[in-house]
């Protein structure tokens, strides 16, 4: 199926569970109640495209861009979002459904001030990002990409950074707890251990 093929069937209320869809580009599309359960999305385009009520249990979304969509009242139990790329807006949804975002890619985005309060981002993209004042206490920060970010201020107490790169050139200068620098990857800064 083409893109616009699977849009015509979503507009007909069809099932389209199990379908192949990788790579397609659906973005500005309107997805309203689409039903992709077990579907492969990977590497799909959805940006600013409608997800509203979209059915994505046990999706494969591996790469996929959802910059702009709306993702309000997407149901993706069990589905797979490794690496996907996703706006501001949806990270906040994601994080306040307790939904592991595992490699994300939210490199260079202003997160300054946020509540990411036990965000699940193992193995998440922050390169670049400013996190400056951010509440990232009991996060899931495993392998996690923080080189070069802005953690002045940041609250990690009780977040997971087994194997993170910290490398952040004099800019952490965050209160976190000793233990959860464990086989953490830094060189250059300072930080606040209590």
């Amino acid at each position: 199926m083409n893109a616009d093929e699977v849009v015509q069937a979503v507009r007909e209320g069809r099932d389209l569970s199990g379908v192949d869809m990788s790579g397609l580009d659906f973005s500005g599309q309107d997805l309203t109640g689409a039903r992709f359960d077990g579907c492969s999305l990977a590497g799909c385009d959805f940006r600013n495209a409608n997800l509203h009520g979209a059915k994505l249990r046990s999706a494969n979304l591996e790469g996929a861009d959802l910059r702009g969509a709306c993702l309000d009242d997407v149901e993706w139990t069990g589905s797979e979002r490794m690496h996907i790329k996703i706006d501001r807006d949806e990270l906040f949804q994601t994080i306040r459904n307790g939904w592991s975002l595992m490699g994300v890619d939210l490199s260079g985005m202003d997160l300054s001030g946020v509540d990411l309060t036990r965000a699940r981002l193992p193995q998440a993209n922050l390169r670049g990002c400013n996190l400056e004042g951010a509440d990232l206490r009991g996060a899931d920060l495993r392998e996690a990409n923080l080189a070069g970010a802005n953690l002045v201020n940041a609250d990690l107490r009780g977040a997971t950074l087994g194997r993170a790169n910290l490398t952040a050139s004099n800019r952490l200068n965050a209160k976190i707890k000793k233990w959860a620098l464990k086989r953490a990857y830094i060189t250059g800064p300072t930080a606040y251990l209590d």
